[in-house]
């Protein structure tokens, strides 16, 4: 399992607390995360298998999986099959050492979710969220929901680590890992200690990253694209934006920018303004707001008979009432979606012809339109694009829908505390929690936020992640 790079928000030890190396410390470092990656991934189940895999040798892998028994992360079980001689154990990764939190926030959506080290999600809350809410009301409830689930969890109080995903734009100096990214969700945000509130609330490092990026990651790891290692996800919601992995990696750009589509232009149109202040954006034109603002106007005009019986009946108008419609045959909501597909389709494949892919998935709440906007993506892409770059071009919707965000930050936060820089200055100790200076990892605080009404309360997740195609997505 290879490490993505995520945007670091807090968890990467400071100058003074790293861990002081020895001669040879290098190579017990990179050796004991390779013993441990392979034994996460499933490639390799007993000491045998990492001996052949790893290529190290019997006495460094014997005292590998030693360190990482004595710290919990793995076990010895059943005898496996002999291939001459003493059999073998299974050695196995335990995922429920510890636990993680996870959070993904849409424009229109906040979701939820504790997470077991191997990436499960054990229960998932969804609510809707308003977008003009402050960045301290937001946290406030992102911790309220945190401190229930953990409340309904005692066993994953000590909780190993935080991943958030958030639309807009996480900046990162230089493109690197940082502890002070930039959040450009709205202006208070860009100040507001986002990662310092939640480190001190819950004794545990902490990561941002993007949200598109996040549900990228939560689709290769456990979605339709597993296994891919050149990959373009397009997340059609609200607003769009894209992320790009190559060899298995994510391109993140010189400063964290790379994905932001929505704001390509694609037509002289100067009558929409978007939202960034320029006209003729790709977000502006065939966004989830687009579909919603050009569908309302003609529910107005009575250019759409489905839409405009809604409509006189004081009802919310929404690209999911625009799909509902086409799928009824409604003409206008048919070419809207096949025109807002057409556009997408083309600057995917821009993308397309510049990185070479090898699947695009389309994920977000729009993306669950149905086969009509689908199929104007693929249109779109297979005529703009160059004939070798789609000749074994896979171009599917997204499955996990909502969940993808928060599988995508559990697992990249597990990656995170497993990387070679990183496992060592915590596995001795047992946990990557915060510690106090006797060495004692820091308690939860007392203080209990439950959601003020049953409806609200976190969902125990109940499907397997293989089988959360039928969930809603995300706007």
């Amino acid at each position: 399992m290879q490490p993505r790079q995520f945007a670091s928000a807090g968890a990467r030890p400071q100058d003074g607390q790293r861990h002081v190396l020895r001669r040879g410390d290098r190579f017990e470092r990179e050796s004991l995360a390779r013993v441990l990656s392979l034994v996460r991934s499933g490639g390799a189940t007993t000491r045998q298998d990492i001996v052949a895999m790893s290529g190290l040798g019997r006495a460094v892998v014997a005292d590998r999986i030693a360190s990482l028994i004595r710290c919990g992360l793995v076990e010895e079980g059943d005898l496996a099959a002999s291939t001459g001689g003493r059999a073998p154990h299974h050695v196995r990764f335990r995922s429920s050492a510890g636990y993680l939190l996870a959070c993904s926030l849409g424009i229109t959506k906040l979701g939820v979710a504790l997470v077991d080290l191997g990436g499960r999600l054990q229960v998932e809350h969804h609510e809707p969220w308003d977008p003009v809410r402050t960045a301290e009301e937001t946290v406030d409830r992102i911790e309220a929901l945190f401190d229930w689930m953990l409340e309904e969890h005692p066993e994953a109080r000590g909780t190993w680590g935080i991943g958030v995903g958030l639309p807009g734009i996480v900046e990162l100096p230089e493109g690197e890992l940082s502890d002070k990214p930039v959040l450009h969700l709205m202006p208070d945000w860009q100040s507001y200690p986002v990662v310092e509130r939640l480190r001190a609330r819950f004794g545990a490092p902490v990561w941002i990253d993007n949200e598109t990026r996040l549900m990228a990651i939560g689709e290769l790891d456990s979605g339709r694209a597993t296994g891919t290692r050149e990959l373009l996800f397009v997340k059609m919601g609200t607003g769009i934006s894209a992320a790009l992995f190559s060899r298995g990696r994510i391109v993140r750009g010189a400063r964290g920018f790379a994905g932001d589509i929505g704001h390509l232009a694609v037509s002289d149109d100067m009558s929409v303004v978007c939202r960034c202040g320029n006209t003729g954006c790709l977000e502006a034109l065939a966004g989830g707001s687009a579909i919603a603002r050009q569908a309302q106007q003609a529910a107005a005009d009575g250019r759409s008979p489905l839409l405009a019986d809604r409509l006189a009946n004081g009802s919310e108008i929404t690209a999911a009432h625009v799909a509902s419609a086409a799928n009824m045959g409604d003409q206008f909501c048919i070419e809207l979606l096949t025109r807002s597909g057409r556009l997408v389709g083309e600057t995917i494949a821009a993308l397309v012809n510049a990185a070479n892919p090898s699947m695009v998935v389309i994920g977000g709440g729009v993306a669950q339109a149905g086969e009509i906007l689908l199929r104007a993506i693929r249109e779109a892409i297979y005529r703009r694009s160059r004939s070798l770059a789609t000749q074994d071009l896979q171009i599917i919707r997204a499955e996990l829908g909502r969940t993808a965000g928060l599988v995508g930050a559990g697992v990249a936060v597990a990656d995170e505390l497993f990387a070679p820089a990183y496992l060592p200055t915590w596995v001795g100790h047992g946990t990557p929690r915060r510690r106090d200076a006797t060495g004692a990892t820091d308690s939860r605080p007392d203080r209990i936020s439950r959601p003020t009404d049953a409806s609200s309360r976190p969902q125990a997740s109940t499907a397997g992640l293989s089988r959360l195609s039928d969930r809603e997505g995300e706007a």
